[in-house]
């Protein structure tokens, strides 16, 4: 018996009553439709999608800000692919750049320093747009950028911290989320020690792993294990390991840049301590104090229902604007629009969605 197989043997036997999970991580949902694992799964089991997406939780009001600082005279917006087609209150990066705005594409924080470099009479802002294991590289680009002294490239902070949210999210009973599947991602800067925190405070299991089909139904078996013997702790199987040394180096680098602050998410109002910002003494390298930008949280979509989505309280199916006014091809929110998205996942591999029903066929 192969591997996958074994796994599900096992999920079948030791599942026994409802249970929900939550998996937090886009790239994991995505996995999950791709290989069409919720199908193969036990029906008590039950699999929600977390606010995993970071382009999908930027407020519509950020969105806004980048977009207010792309517009300014002699600046060149450097982002990424799927942050700059998704609409803030009115615009988008996308569209303000056909209308003339400098917006170029690029993969890493060093790709926009690079610009900056060769473009010395130009501004390039980076508007940060990631989860935690995002702030290292962040943060070197940062300080690269003062230890060469190139003063004409700056960033907008916009780095969300998932530990505080999912607290957050856990203290709704209605949700009934009794464990959390995580992704490698964390084990970069954010600790497993935190989700062990998290696990121990709400009652829930907790599993770090992989990406491929496997690592996934292992981690679905580690959860459904851990609940039905009552053991609440954070299992950390992961495939990447990561040194001491080097989690102790990342954490260093981000804390001379970045100190945790309040921060907005989409739909989820103002979370504690849920967002980094850039040190005073760094302000040169801080795009809201160079161009006097605030944040607010901006005007959403009236059918979009990302906010539900992300949140773990629907799925894409449920939102009447999935495979009508919301597709591929029309999106209206960033659950469609990013490819971590669980929106476009749905979408591309879930060949039960509406949008299928409809005789839609994703390229």
């Amino acid at each position: 018996m192969n591997r996958k197989k074994a796994l599900l043997t096992e999920l079948y036997d030791i599942v026994d009553r409802p249970i929900r999970l939550m998996v937090v991580c886009g790239t994991q949902n995505r996995a999950i439709l791709q290989y069409r694992i919720r199908e193969q799964l036990p029906a008590y089991l039950d699999l929600v999608a977390g606010p995993g997406c970071s382009v999908c939780v930027m407020p519509a009001g950020h969105i806004d800000a980048f977009i207010k600082v792309a517009v300014q005279r002699d600046v060149i917006t450097a982002a990424c692919d799927d942050l700059i087609k998704v609409p803030g209150s009115r615009e988008s990066l996308e569209s303000v750049m056909h209308d003339g705005a400098c917006v170029e594409m690029i993969i890493s924080p060093m790709d926009a320093l690079d610009i900056a470099q060769r473009e010395p009479d130009k501004i390039v802002v980076y508007p940060a747009v990631g989860f935690e294991a995002t702030a290292p590289g962040v943060a070197e680009t940062i300080l690269e950028a003062a230890s060469r002294g190139i003063e004409n490239f700056c960033v907008i902070p916009a780095i969300r911290l998932l530990p505080p949210t999912i607290d957050l999210l856990m203290h709704d009973p209605d949700l009934n989320i009794r464990g959390l599947l995580c992704s490698d991602h964390i084990n970069t800067i954010s600790d497993a020690h935190a989700y062990a925190s998290l696990a121990i405070k709400h009652n829930i299991s907790c599993y770090i792993g992989g990406f491929e089909p496997e690592d996934i139904l292992e981690g679905l078996v580690y959860l459904v294990r851990q609940i039905r013997t009552g053991e609440f702790i954070s299992d950390d199987t992961s495939a990447f390991v990561y040194s001491s040394a080097e989690k102790q180096e990342a954490r260093k680098i981000v804390s001379q840049v970045f100190f945790a602050v309040d921060t907005l998410w989409r739909g989820l109002g103002n979370i504690e301590q849920s967002g980094f910002v850039i040190r005073d003494e760094l302000s040169l390298y801080d795009a809201t104090k160079r161009f006097n930008i605030r944040f607010s949280e901006g005007q959403e979509q009236c059918l979009c229902q990302c906010s539900d989505i992300i949140s773990g309280r629907s799925l894409p199916p449920d939102c009447p604007a999935f495979g009508m006014a919301c597709t591929p091809q029309s999106p209206i929110g960033p659950c469609m629009i990013s490819d971590e998205g669980i929106c476009s996942s749905y979408f591309k591999y879930n060949l039960d969605s509406r949008s299928y029903l409809l005789g839609y066929t994703a390229s």
